[in-house]
Formats: C-alpha cells, structure tokens, sequence
C-alpha cells in the first residue's frame, strides 16, 4: 500500500476532504466515511483524475454519510468500562461501581444514588468483563429508552393535534432519530442519556415530520410552535452528543 495522498473536491458548493490510499489488492475503488473523514481505498494503476472522478460521482452519498455523522456530535469517547468511569442517564452523571462476585453469571446493570453497579464474575478476564458490563449498559438503556421515548412521542403529538405515532427504540450509530413514510418514529436508544430537554427535542423533530416529511418551512414552523427554543436545544445536542456514542 501506498503512502496516504489527501485530496479536496468541491461538489456544489460544499467541501469534500478524502485521503487517497492505493493497494495492488484492489480492482476497485471503495469509499468509507466515518468519525476519522473520508477514506478511498483505489487500485495502485489508479491515477488522482480517476479517483477523483469517482468519488464526485459518489458526492450526494458521501455528503448525506458526513452529514449522518456531525448530526452525532463528532468523535464518540472511548470506553474502557471500569470502575470510575461517567456514564449518563438523562443528564445526569452516574460513576460506574465494578463488583467482582463469585455467584454472578450474567452482568445487569443497576442504578443505586450516583452509581451504576455492575457485577461481574471473579474469574473473568478483562475483555469478558468489559463485553459483559458493555452489553449490560445496552440492556439497560435500551429498556429505559422503551419506557421514556414512547410517552415523550404521545406527549409532542398531542400538542399538534395529530395521532400518537408508533415508536421503535432502535440501534444505529449515525442518527438520533428518523421517522418513515409510513409514519414510524426509529429512535435511537443512546438518545436516553441525553437531557430530557434534548430528548424532547429529537422526538419533537420527528414527530413534525408525520405532518411533512421534508424540512420545508411548513415543518419548521410547527416544530418552532410546540417548541419555540428548538435551535438552542440542537445547539446544546451537538455539544453533549459525543458523549453519549459508543
């Protein structure tokens, strides 16, 4: 493999910053768009003209990817899943208590004061432990999420007048939430750390777009009537969102 080449295209009127990677392995040209940019994997006899020719081919995609990813707030943290560490529950910091125990089987997360309690087994090492207390903290947002998101989406329905949607608390890196044609709201359970403020921000959004489902100023107008401070609000998310993705 080649040594990294960085190359800038404007596709109307926005930016698209790409390193150029090339490899006697490749028949093709693959491109990957992650927190760390955007990324071209190009066959060695590739020159730059061509490479760049298909990534401007590729520009609405790579833009909607990039767009997916500033949404979440930059770079997530890392996790270590050790005692000591923050993790959050609608705003609030809780320092997470890592329990050895000899009669534990299965890691389940427990809120206690300022503290999440995980158990562990005594003679686990510390990869299993960290898979254990990571796949425990899923569990447990995930079911906080299904309780809270639901009754957050009847509650912003009401105030425009419409029926209250279904909600499905899903798994996806890249998007707090969405809503489809068919007038599903997706919800993204890592969203249950943020501030009950933020979350009613995203499921607001949502919830305007069973009414349209474009960012008209239609849908701007009626999120602005149930939720006058919105742009604060997205504001504060872009700030905090990093947090919360891992």
């Amino acid at each position: 493999m080649t040594e990294p080449v960085v190359r800038i295209i404007d596709f109307g009127g926005e930016p698209i910053s790409f390193t150029i990677e090339r490899t006697a392995r490749r028949k093709t040209v693959a491109i990957s768009v992650g927190y760390e940019g955007v990324r071209v994997l190009a066959p060695s006899d590739f020159d730059d003209d061509r490479v760049v020719a298909v990534v401007r081919k590729k520009g609405p995609w790579v833009l909607r990817k990039q767009a997916d990813y500033r949404e979440l707030g930059g770079n997530p943290v890392v996790r270590e899943f050790i005692s000591g560490e923050t993790f959050h529950y609608l705003g609030r910091a809780y320092r997470l208590k890592v329990v050895p125990d000899p009669e534990t089987v299965v890691t389940r997360i427990t809120a206690r004061g300022s503290l999440f309690i995980a158990p562990v087994p005594s003679d686990a090492s510390a990869m299993i432990r960290q898979t254990a207390i990571r796949g425990a903290f899923r569990h447990w947002y995930r079911a906080h999420a299904e309780r809270h998101f639901p009754m957050r989406a009847r509650a912003m329905a009401e105030l425009l007048g419409i029926p209250t949607p279904t909600v499905r608390v899903v798994d996806q890196s890249k998007r707090w939430g969405s809503c489809d044609t068919s007038g599903c709201l997706r919800l993204n359970w890592r969203l249950i750390m943020a501030p009950m403020s933020l979350v009613d921000y995203v499921v607001a959004h949502e919830v305007c777009h069973l009414i349209e489902h474009n960012h008209s100023r239609r849908f701007w107008r009626s999120l602005e009537t149930i939720m006058p401070d919105y742009e604060s609000r997205v504001r504060r998310l872009d700030q905090l969102g990093r947090l919360f993705i891992w």
